[in-house]
């Protein structure tokens, strides 16, 4: 099954934009070991999180990090037309990127990670993300700020590897789910281009 990657900080409103379209529990995770063509991938993602083992919230970015591995590894091993458009591992690369001392050194991260046919960032305002987060009850505006530069290096890099767009938050809802469903009809006509 092919993917597209959609990823920002919390409060952007990545659940509200995708889950209707794919629940975020709906693709089985398969158990087992990770795809061979990851290897390079997942040697510099240990490395990674081992630079952020001292941080309090290592625990929790361990286990998102590992579940996000599986979920696409999952939707990599499956015989299916459908695209996949959900969070996964650029979202993972912002949650290790934001905890690194120097975020410059997610760099390797984006530019070795597995991608399928597209990704997306989401981006709002700082402020008003910050405000969406502490409305919600489920404050993480602490994250906000520290992940603005992880995803503009991964959007730098991931924009020369595949097609990507940035969607801004601050619109409608409706409207950004339209540009994400354009794009992820865009993307899969580019990769049937460069297949033939």
């Amino acid at each position: 099954m092919r993917w597209v990657d959609v990823a920002g900080p919390p409060g952007v409103g990545k659940s509200t934009l995708m889950d209707d379209l794919w629940p975020p529990n709906c693709i089985p995770l398969k158990k087992g070991s990770l795809p061979k063509e990851w290897k390079d991938f997942i040697r510099i993602t240990e490395a990674l999180l081992d630079k952020v083992k001292r941080h309090k919230s290592y625990r929790a970015c361990l286990g998102m990090t590992d579940r996000a591995f599986r979920k696409i590894a999952s939707v990599f091993q499956m015989e299916d037309d459908k695209v996949y458009i959900q969070t996964g591992l650029f979202q993972r690369g912002l949650g290790i990127g934001w905890r690194l001392k120097d975020p410059e050194y997610i760099r390797p991260y984006f530019e070795t990670m597995p991608v399928s046919i597209g990704a997306v960032s989401l981006f709002a305002d700082i402020e008003e993300v910050k405000r969406r987060n502490v409305a919600r009850g489920k404050d993480r505006s602490y994250m906000v700020q520290p992940m603005e530069r992880p995803r503009q290096i991964a959007v730098e890099i991931l924009k020369n590897r595949i097609p990507l767009i940035e969607l801004d938050t601050m619109r409608s809802i409706d409207e950004c789910r339209a540009d994400l469903l354009t794009f992820s009809d865009k993307a899969v006509q580019i990769n049937h281009l460069r297949a033939a």
